[in-house]
């Protein structure tokens, strides 16, 4: 019968009416303490540069109307009174990415205690607005704000503040499989007639994932690219072997398509590697399939003049006075530590010669740009955040 006489007491004999602002003095602003506990994360979308999270808002104030005294009430210190029923500030996310919705549901209550403190916490499935910069795909880490606000009334008529704990983690807070929180802050806004609060929260993606499934097969196949150098050009199977590792890239590629960021604002560092790893496969494939054709080609002097500096058969070589050495019919004689090749003995390079001493050069700089590109790309994508 308490809990019934004060119902009556608060929302009948005192005509309580919940449109009217809760504070005696009009003139100051309504005081409106805010927090906001994240329960998850639900997921990211970089295409749509949106963040949706799950979570409450704690939201108290004072309201002088909803006080009395408990020993005129059985001690009666708190009750329960559903939330369409009760004055509360239309708090809404103003960076929200659907259609303005009222916080909370019609069967949520709110907890009103003696001294007329009301405190609403709606839970809610939160879609706000976020940057998404993906350029450190898979070692990005985002930041993401979610503005709260009353969006009718102003300054004058309710002052929005953050909670004393701000922003809180929830103790059974639900893991995602891509994204982590890293950290979280809440700051006061205040803009001419608005008053708001933010709460910031800052994401890292999980990379373990794209490491394991994107990195590493990468560079396998990257590696197998440059081994092609190490087959023989007249075997036969060079072209074969750089077509597959080239179909295999684009293979590869096509299945990981759809899990790389697919945003145009920023293009992942990967991405690029990526590129540059088949581009350099491309190029491959047209350097054995020159070499293949120049393989099968009848020997002429003219490689000798061509590649001369690659293969040459005569150079100094620091052996003792009046030795002598024989080279493919190119008889030399080594006097005064110089390599002097007899007059007319001197033998012209064939074409196998001159590109096995091409794939030789090409194989290390093909490992020297794959080792340099890869490095760059690991220091400028990871080291970023650490």
């Amino acid at each position: 019968m308490d809990v019934q006489n004060l119902y009556t007491h608060l929302f009948t004999t005192n005509n309580y009416n919940k449109l009217i602002r809760p504070s005696r003095n009009q003139s100051v602003p309504l005081s409106v303490h805010v927090i906001f506990t994240i329960y998850g994360i639900s997921g990211v979308d970089e295409i749509q540069q949106k963040l949706t999270t799950t979570g409450w808002l704690e939201i108290e104030w004072t309201d002088e109307l909803l006080s009395w005294t408990p020993s005129s009430f059985g001690g009666l210190r708190y009750i329960y009174y559903p939330q369409g029923d009760v004055w509360k500030p239309d708090i809404s996310l103003q960076n929200g990415f659907s259609k303005l919705d009222e916080l909370g549901s019609k069967f949520i209550s709110v907890y009103i205690d003696s001294n007329g403190l009301v405190n609403w916490r709606p839970f809610q499935v939160f879609k706000s607005k976020c940057d998404i910069d993906s350029t450190y795909f898979p070692f990005d880490r985002q930041t993401c704000h979610l503005d709260f606000e009353a969006w009718s009334l102003s300054s004058a008529d309710v002052h929005i503040i953050q909670g004393s704990k701000g922003i809180v983690l929830a103790d059974d807070l639900q893991k995602h499989g891509e994204w982590k929180i890293v950290s979280s802050s809440a700051v006061n806004l205040a803009e001419s007639h608005e008053t708001k609060v933010r709460f910031t929260i800052m994401i890292q993606r999980k990379s373990l994932y794209a490491i394991m499934n994107y990195i590493i097969p990468i560079l396998l196949l990257s590696i197998l690219d440059i081994f092609t150098f190490k087959i023989p050009v007249d075997t036969g199977e060079r072209i074969g072997y750089v077509i597959t590792v080239w179909l295999a890239y684009a293979v590869f590629l096509t299945i990981i398509s759809d899990a790389l960021p697919q945003s145009s604002e920023s293009i992942p560092i990967v991405s690029i590697y990526i590129m540059l790893q088949i581009f350099i496969g491309t190029v491959i494939v047209i350097i054995s399939a020159i070499e293949s054709g120049c393989a099968h080609r009848s020997d002429d002097e003219s490689v000798y003049y061509i590649l001369k500096t690659l293969t040459k058969k005569c150079r100094k070589q620091n052996e003792p006075e009046n030795s002598m050495c024989l080279d493919r019919g190119c008889l030399t004689t080594f006097a005064n530590h110089e390599c002097l090749c007899l007059e007319g003995e001197e033998v012209c390079v064939t074409w196998k010669e001159a590109i096995s001493a091409l794939d030789k050069v090409l194989f290390w700089v093909c490992l020297i740009i794959f080792v340099s590109s890869t490095l760059i790309t690991l220091l400028v994508a990871g080291l970023k955040y650490i």
